[in-house]
């Protein structure tokens, strides 16, 4: 019975807990929000999970479970084969990457790298539109910018949640 010694346990519970929030958020996206639609735009706040994530628990922890959310994505949305499973994994280090070194892990920095990741994951899903389909930049911009406002305030609870399971508290 060495290797139970070598097992941390409190690892595998944030990890089965955080694909658990993961997958409850997808459950959210495609079934719930998909049939929310304002002014033509549905929201889409899967980005901003991981990115919390990535705030608690640091660059590699981010990575690996965006890779997660970016492929149960990827396999759950007919839009696109691999753009999840990249943006997601990126979004989760670097977060866990300026968490750890640049900025503090408080909910106005969370929010400001939420609305970056929508913004970013918005602008990245035109581009396709804007070169295949040669609809005008300027007619998808709007659009763009409308769901990653549109998807802000369902990235509030995704703070609370994975802050509350990563356990970690503030310093005073």
């Amino acid at each position: 019975m060495i290797f139970l010694d070598l097992i941390n346990l409190n690892k595998i519970r944030k990890a089965i807990l955080y694909l658990f929030v993961i997958g409850v958020a997808m459950w959210l996206q495609t079934m719930l929000l998909a049939r929310l639609e304002i002014l033509g735009v549905r929201p889409f706040f899967l980005p901003a999970v991981v990115a919390a994530i990535g705030l608690w628990e640091g660059g590699v922890w981010g990575c690996m479970l965006g890779l997660c959310a970016g492929l149960s994505c990827d396999l759950a949305l007919t839009e696109s084969t691999v753009m999840f499973l990249l943006l997601f994994s990126g979004y989760g280090f670097v977060s866990g990457l300026l968490a750890d070194h640049v900025i503090n892990r408080r909910f106005v920095s969370y929010m400001i790298l939420a609305a970056l990741a929508l913004l970013f994951t918005a602008l990245v899903q035109i581009v396709p539109i804007w070169i295949f389909r040669g609809v005008p930049l300027g007619t998808l911009q709007p659009i763009a910018l409308l769901q990653a406002l549109w998807s802000l305030p369902f990235a509030v609870p995704s703070y609370f949640v994975c802050k509350a399971i990563s356990g970690k508290r503030r310093l005073s």
